[in-house]
């Protein structure tokens, strides 16, 4: 398993400052944990964060809107067979997997004060 460490540095006027940051290279395999740990004072209002992979089509790992709450995340999509129907254990639990990834990870931040970093985000990533 591998850590990437993405700080997000943002620029502008209180409450409406933003920025972006991507991973420093692409990567490859799922995307098994995020950790967000927001600047101390990055107003919890206001905030927002969300973490993609860069290229379309684009997926979206993680999205919160107006908190500065750090936050362990871990990213799940329900399964689903060639016809779009989701895989059950027993025709009624849906089965999770993480999410896989072969790009850059990009965090953006939004209306949140100017800080350097706003936010710094730790992807783990199990490589395959």
């Amino acid at each position: 398993m591998r850590m990437i460490t993405i700080p997000v540095t943002t620029t502008g006027a209180d409450a409406s400052a933003t920025g972006t940051a991507y991973s420093a290279f692409p990567l490859s395999g799922v995307v098994y944990a995020l950790y967000v740990d927001w600047g101390s004072t990055a107003p919890a209002g206001t905030s927002d964060i969300t973490i993609t992979s860069e290229s379309a089509p684009s997926i979206t790992y993680y999205s919160k809107l107006n908190s500065s709450t750090d936050a362990w995340v871990y990213p799940r999509a329900a399964v689903t067979d060639a016809a779009g129907t989701a895989v059950t254990y027993d025709a009624t639990n849906e089965i999770y997997e993480p999410f896989p990834i072969n790009d850059r990870l990009k965090v953006v931040v939004a209306q949140c004060n100017a800080l350097a970093p706003a936010a710094t985000v730790y992807a783990f990533i199990e490589e395959r």
